[in-house]
């Protein structure tokens, strides 16, 4: 059971939505949140923060790096006390922490303490990257050793959840994940299982081998098997069937695969309207 949440929020639009749903989280799993906002040093080094003065007509960049470094503390800290608000609000008693440094390198520094880490899918910049995930989030989802909960543009509470398992061993973990998601929350649970091709003969009986693992947890779900490529499959069952939380696994740590997560889950946290759990 999930009983400590991270939140990473950087002000933006989606970032609001990320509170939105750890607080919806925190608060039905009555979990522990933090809350960390990053001030990204990044901004504040010579070229970025030389161009910056320059649009502005402003002095060389070295007289302006106290000035400047003193506007993203007071953005952060209007972040946190909105956010602290909201959860108090909600009933929780808020952590709340500012960092500086490389958001990425920091958050993945943070999550040692957490049992789950929510990121909006996109950041600040969302209007100018269009489809593309956030290249902060990105490089947590690859990197993380927790299990990252990625929100789209707009908050819905959870209130069904679809789970991906293929009979490996890390969509086995998922469907853990998502059958005591489900009853923590109490709602249901589809297990989908993706046949990728007319001669998959073993489909129905992972699937099958899906639903004993929820039965013997007493949770309430339904199994499906479909047939396509399974990153589209995922996302338009999880809209038929009234879903609104994907919960799908991810490759895990190897000498291989350090750096990478699976074609399928990468489409899904690039292309979906829905939150999506990624399970290591």
């Amino acid at each position: 059971m999930i009983k400590s949440i991270l939140l990473c929020t950087d002000g933006s639009a989606y970032g609001d939505v990320a509170s939105e749903y750890a607080i919806h989280l925190a608060a039905r799993l009555k979990a522990q949140l933090a809350g960390l906002h990053v001030l990204d040093s990044r901004m504040l080094e010579g070229p970025m923060l030389s161009d910056i003065s320059g649009m502005l007509g402003a002095e060389p960049f070295s007289a302006q790096l106290e000035q400047f470094r003193g506007i993203m503390g007071s953005k952060g800290e209007a972040v946190i006390k909105t956010l602290t608000e909201r959860a108090g609000q909600a009933g929780l008693d808020l952590e709340a922490r500012i960092l500086m440094g490389h958001p990425a390198r920091i958050i993945l520094a943070e999550e040692v303490g957490a049992e789950l880490l929510v990121l909006g899918q996109k950041g600040e910049h969302a209007e100018l990257i269009g489809d593309m995930l956030g290249s902060n989030v990105e490089r947590i989802v690859r990197r993380s050793c927790k299990p990252c909960f990625i929100t789209p543009a707009e908050f819905v509470p959870v209130t069904k959840i679809l789970a991906a398992f293929d009979g490996s061993a890390i969509s086995s973990k998922a469907l853990h994940e998502g059958i005591e998601l489900a009853q923590a929350l109490a709602v249901p649970l589809i297990i989908l299982t993706v046949r990728t091709h007319p001669s998959d003969r073993y489909a129905e009986d992972i699937a099958e081998t899906g639903m004993k693992l929820a039965r013997a947890h007493g949770c309430v779900a339904a199994r499906l098997v479909v047939e396509g490529r399974a990153s589209e499959e995922i996302l338009e069952v999880a809209h038929k069937q009234g879903c609104n939380l994907i919960v799908i696994g991810a490759y895990g740590h190897s000498l291989i695969r350090e750096w990478i997560i699976g074609s399928t889950t990468a489409h899904l946290i690039n292309q979906t309207d829905l939150p999506v759990m990624l399970v290591r």
